[in-house]
């Protein structure tokens, strides 16, 4: 197959055109600088990369021709007034959508959660770039992930850090996680290309469900350390975000990311393991390859 990744310099584009390649595909690359360009070729030399406006409508068509299905990556839990939900979400679902694309499958990277009805603003703009993308004329596979755990990412040096602390303090740690891995991520993106083109929507998370206190703790295994969890009232996440924000341009943190990381996942995965045909890996597994990957 040709297929074309849109914010194919991220960590899951990165190990994706790996996997792409491994089964013989053709890759192209489309992101949106130089600097981009040169962190693609830095790893795959020969790589078809091409820089494109992701709400260039034309860009796209003309970017992604001759491809049998591209598979859009882009999308942000933190916006800022440089970046916003609408640039980072629905504006290139918009494009994609009016670019009429030759493409059989379109096959969107999600977050789960996302609903129309939601009061956060980041799945509020991912319901409506999803919305956007249902209504091309293009199939949309769309597959809907919670935090995702992969070696050198933001989300896996928090958690070594916490780890590794004899105290944690964190926010509502009652709250439930349910990590999955990077590589099964990949694996389920590689498996939906091979899927009918058909609209669809896909949940799909790690094999457990525990609390983040537990996660912690169970971080913490992986260093023989025994950390401590202090909960913290999220009421009080949301009175610093909103703070931050009104003196910042780029906020740290925001209350729509405060409130996509403390959303509650406990994924029943039986639909999506079933139409994909992948395996999990487990949760511990999943922790010494992100945390020790050295070891």
């Amino acid at each position: 197959m040709q297929i074309a990744i849109t914010g194919a310099n991220g960590h899951l584009g990165l190990k994706l055109i790996d996997r792409l390649q491994e089964a013989g595909d053709a890759v192209r690359a489309l992101v949106r600088s130089e600097r981009a360009v040169e962190s693609v070729r830095g790893r795959f030399p020969q790589l078809d990369v091409r820089i494109v406006d992701y709400a260039d409508s034309e860009g796209l068509r003309n970017a992604s021709e001759g491809c049998d299905a591209l598979i859009h990556l882009v999308g942000i839990i933190k916006e800022s007034k440089a970046n916003t939900f609408e640039q980072a979400h629905e504006a290139p679902c918009r494009a994609l959508t009016e670019a009429s694309l030759a493409v059989k499958h379109v096959i969107y990277l999600g977050i789960v959660g996302t609903h129309s009805g939601s009061t956060n603003a980041c799945l509020q703009s991912r319901a409506r770039a999803e919305a956007l993308l249902r209504k091309s004329d293009v199939p949309v596979s769309i597959l809907r992930v919670p935090m995702v755990l992969g070696p050198d990412d933001y989300a896996s040096m928090s958690l070594a850090r916490n780890g590794q602390k004899s105290l944690v303090f964190g926010f509502r740690t009652a709250s439930l996680e349910q990590p999955i891995y990077s590589g099964d991520v990949v694996s389920a993106i590689f498996a939906a290309t091979r899927l009918d083109a058909v609209n669809r929507t896909l949940d799909l998370a790690g094999p457990e469900s525990l609390s983040r206190a537990q996660l912690i703790k169970r971080a913490g295994q992986c260093f023989d350390n025994e950390p401590g969890v202090v909960s913290v009232p999220v009421s009080l996440g949301y009175a610093m975000a909103f703070l931050f924000e009104l003196v910042s341009s780029s906020p740290p943190v925001t209350r729509a990311m405060l409130g996509v990381l403390d959303h509650d996942d406990n994924i029943d995965n039986g639909p999506a393991l079933r139409e994909l045909g992948i395996e999990l890996t487990p949760l511990d597994e999943t922790l010494q390859a992100v945390l020790l990957p050295n070891a």
